[in-house]
């Protein structure tokens, strides 16, 4: 959000999240850059991965999927940078959500994200 709203000049945001509760809503991230902000155009994608370096990962999910709804679904990184085919992918492409654009260096996590401009 920062980065679309910062260096990408994006105002105008269309949040269609899960509603799961975060640090900060999508609107004050953008809003908080720019305070005009309002909706997007273009595509931003998370997914969750399955990743050989983190097992427990795997175990969570599947302690999810036997407890909890909606099902989660698991995909490759390269799955997850299919979505993309064919859209103009930002750098540094689909990469784990804690390495985009990171402000300080991070762990990879197991969710990836992308994001496009058509």
């Amino acid at each position: 959000m920062r980065h679309l709203a910062e260096e990408r000049g994006i105002r105008q945001f269309l949040d269609i999240g899960t509603g799961l509760p975060s640090a900060d809503n999508t609107h004050e991230v953008a809003q908080r850059v720019a305070p005009d902000t309002r909706v997007v155009s273009h595509l931003v994608l998370s997914h969750t991965v399955t990743h050989p370096d983190m097992p427990d990962v795997d175990e969570a999910v599947a302690f999810w999927n036997e407890n909890g709804t909606p099902k989660l679904t698991q995909r490759t990184p390269a799955a997850v940078a299919r979505y993309f085919d064919g859209l103009e992918l930002l750098e540094p492409g689909v990469v784990s959500c804690s390495a985009w654009r990171p402000e300080k260096p991070a762990p990879d996590v197991a969710m990836y994200a992308g994001v496009d401009r058509k």
